[in-house]
């Protein structure tokens, strides 16, 4: 029970966002943001595949008007030998993150939970986009980011972010013997 509390509790802290350092450190840790944003920008990579699954993100438009609604979706196949795989994780496995190279940050949250999901090889399975994540009510810039997650549609102001489509999950359900899988696809969009 105390390291199911300890979870709760490190999900909470990183959805919610970061604590304070030191004003070195606070600039380390932008320009290590900004740097690898720049780098996803320059290589994109919408389409994640290895021996278990194929990963895709699905964007209608790579460059829009400011005010539009951007249309994202993901979706995942299993393509691995058995017939079905179970994989242990949240229930929302999958989120989506958005970055630019001037500090907006959009990182994804999920749930804690640890939930058993099967999918079955060769079937697809489509998650249309959605906004998750957290702000600090008390920063100049918290009546921009409680618009945004109230807005159900993606709309982003003028410039170029990187949007990604996360899977985070365990491949076997002890947690003493885990199997920990990280995949990402990522694609650039240009807000005019």
């Amino acid at each position: 029970m105390r390291w199911l509390v300890m979870l709760i509790a490190v999900v909470l802290l990183t959805a919610c966002g970061r604590s304070g350092g030191s004003d070195s450190e606070e600039a380390a840790r932008k320009e290590q943001a900004k740097q690898a944003a720049m780098d996803k920008m320059a290589h994109p990579k919408p389409v994640y595949r290895d021996d278990l699954f194929d990963l895709k993100l699905h964007i209608e438009r790579t460059t829009v008007k400011a005010g539009e609604p951007i249309v994202v979706s993901a979706s995942l196949t299993f393509i691995g030998d058995p017939p079905r795989i179970t994989v242990w994780g949240a229930r929302s496995f999958l989120t989506f993150a958005i970055h630019d190279v001037n500090g907006f940050a959009m990182d994804g949250a999920s749930t804690a939970e640890r939930a058993p999901t099967e999918l079955i090889r060769g079937q697809t399975y489509a998650y249309p986009f959605f906004k998750s994540g957290g702000y600090d009510s008390q920063a100049p810039d918290a009546d921009f980011w409680r618009a945004f997650y109230a807005e159900k549609e993606l709309r982003l102001p003028a410039g170029r972010y990187v949007l990604e489509a996360n899977l985070s999950f365990d491949l076997h359900e002890a947690l003493d013997d885990r199997a920990a899988y990280r995949a990402a696809a990522y694609a650039t969009i240009t807000v005019e």
